[in-house]
């Protein structure tokens, strides 16, 4: 869920949804076992000439989300241009549901919230930060390389970051070694996006 520079981008190809319903089975246990590790997906065209690759972390409550920003189309660390972390926690998962429309037999997930504790930024390009400094980008004109800054409730380009302290409201699909989540701050999702940039794998 991020907005890179000024102006937003749209995708290239369209996004495709599963619609989720609640399972004849419902769950409000507090286990989050069967997120807990670190997901990433594929390295993806963002905009023209700007890629992406996504990580989320979950360890026990932590719940954790990298966007990270390249030049080159191998996502390469050496090509970084900025990178945005969504830092939450007190991950509790919610009813079972299931994605009917999801591949050929259906998918299975379950609702999830969160507390979104920050969303720092950090740039990692000095050509970056000169142009971050003069546009004062998220109304921060005292950027410096390789130093991230809280932008929790601030405007970036054209989009507002979520503020600290709020809850989360996460829909999660999980096919396997494949997690597919989608967050809203103001109630649950009724479905995730089936495309490559929201599509994580086990690491």
């Amino acid at each position: 869920m991020k907005y890179f520079y000024i102006i937003l981008i749209m995708f290239l190809s369209f996004t495709i949804y599963s619609c989720a319903k609640k399972s004849d089975s419902s769950s409000s246990s507090s286990t989050t076992t069967e997120l807990e590790g670190t997901w990433v997906t594929s390295c993806y065209e963002y905009s023209s000439g700007l890629y992406s690759k996504k990580t989320v972390v979950v360890s026990g409550t932590n719940y954790t989300v990298d966007y990270e920003y390249f030049s080159v189309s191998s996502c390469n660390s050496d090509n970084a241009t900025t990178k945005w972390v969504d830092n939450q926690t007190s991950l509790s998962i919610g009813d079972a549901m299931t994605f009917n429309s999801y591949g050929s037999s259906g998918g299975s997930g379950h609702q999830f919230t969160v507390t979104h504790n920050s969303t720092t930024l950090v740039w990692l390009s000095a050509d970056d930060v000169s142009w971050a400094n003069t546009n004062s980008y998220c109304g921060i004109s005292n950027w410096v390389i390789n130093v991230a800054q809280d932008v929790s409730g601030k405007t970036c380009g054209s989009s507002t970051e979520w503020s600290s302290g709020i809850t989360l409201y996460g829909l999660y699909l999980l096919d396997g070694t494949k997690l597919l989540p989608s967050q809203s701050p103001s109630s649950y999702p009724s479905s995730v996006s089936t495309e490559v940039s929201n599509t994580y794998n086990k690491k």
